[in-house]
């Protein structure tokens, strides 16, 4: 070997060993270093917190859960009835089976408020719950989750005819007058 050669492979020897050295008590750890560890392993563990069910999600239950946008409705007693499914149990349940269209409309006619009978710009409204309405608006009574949509067919000083589906019914304007129950389908 040539002595340039022989110097040069020295030196890298001894400047390997010199480097070796002086990281090996780097490797142990300081006060610092080992806060700044701590303070990591926080900033992991927060991390974790934060998106581990996001990226780990929980399975869903087997059984099937109740929807949030009905009332739970029970029978008669205050325990539900074990023997039935559950699927009936949640479902919402009407008051009662309402036999036609007319009977559905004096039930719901029953519980209008009407207040009166005026003349807007040459045509006849009258005052339903508080709302002015005319011939051919819609009435919507009944439950939020089921709503009912009442037509306002006729309208004259006396009497207000309103339609459902083919069914028309004719309520008085007047205090005291009963209710007439056209029931005779539109056609």
């Amino acid at each position: 070997m040539k002595p340039r050669r022989l110097h040069l492979l020295a030196l890298a020897a001894l400047l390997g060993l010199t480097v070796s050295a002086a990281a090996a008590p780097a490797a142990a750890p300081t006060g610092d270093a080992k806060k700044l560890a701590d303070r990591y392993a926080l900033t992991k563990a927060r991390i974790h917190d934060l998106l581990g069910a996001r990226l780990h999600p929980e399975a869903l239950p087997a059984t099937a859960l109740p929807n949030p946008f009905y009332k739970q409705t029970f029978t008669g007693d205050s325990t539900p009835n074990p023997g039935a499914s559950t699927a009936t149990e949640l479902a919402p349940q009407p008051d009662a089976a309402d036999l036609s269209d007319i009977d559905t409309l004096a039930k719901y006619a029953a519980t209008l408020k009407l207040s009166g009978y005026l003349v807007l710009a040459g045509q006849p409204h009258v005052a339903i719950n508080q709302t002015i309405c005319k011939v051919g608006d819609v009435v919507t009574v009944g439950p939020k989750d089921h709503p009912i949509f009442l037509h306002i067919e006729d309208l004259t000083p006396q009497e207000v005819t309103l339609r459902l589906n083919q069914t028309t019914f004719v309520l008085s304007l007047r205090k005291g007058a009963a209710p007439s129950t056209g029931g005779t389908p539109n056609n």
